[in-house]
């Protein structure tokens, strides 16, 4: 997930027709949604064991003055590794995966949708160069 302040990945495609960019749209899209339904059962699988987490916390907390279970985080440039992930943790890192999945599907609908006047245009010679930012379509240079 790209943290604000980031710079973007950019990437270049050519396609020779509207109809092979909106197909590919139309590919990526069925394919985020099969990946997003996966990460919403395993997110549901993560919240069954965070709520037990938590139970058990609150336990030993109250009963032998305990703390937290596992999940030691160790940085690594701008990433970091999370040793041994508590359920908690699991389950916040599939949350945001989730929710950037979720807006990418989204803003790749609205470029899909907003094809709809090319795609009306028919199968004219046409030669097509897209500018993608961070996987999303943000410019479309149309070329005779």
């Amino acid at each position: 997930m790209a943290a604000t302040g980031q710079t973007k990945l950019l990437d270049i495609k050519k396609y020779s027709s509207v109809g092979d960019l909106v197909k590919e749209l139309d590919a990526e899209i069925t394919r985020l949604k099969g990946e997003l339904g996966e990460l919403l059962r395993r997110l549901e699988s993560a919240k069954a064991k965070a709520e037990v987490l938590v139970k058990l916390e609150n336990l030993l907390s109250t009963a032998a003055g305990g703390g937290k279970l596992g999940g030691t985080e160790i940085p690594l440039g701008q990433a970091k590794a999370i040793i041994n992930p508590t359920p908690k943790q699991e389950f916040d890192i599939l949350v945001d995966v989730v929710r950037s999945l979720q807006n990418r599907i989204i803003a790749l609908e609205r470029v899909r949708k907003d094809m709809d006047p090319l795609v009306r245009l028919g199968d004219l010679d046409l030669t097509l160069e897209v500018i993608y930012e961070n996987g999303i379509p943000s410019r479309i240079l149309v070329k005779m």
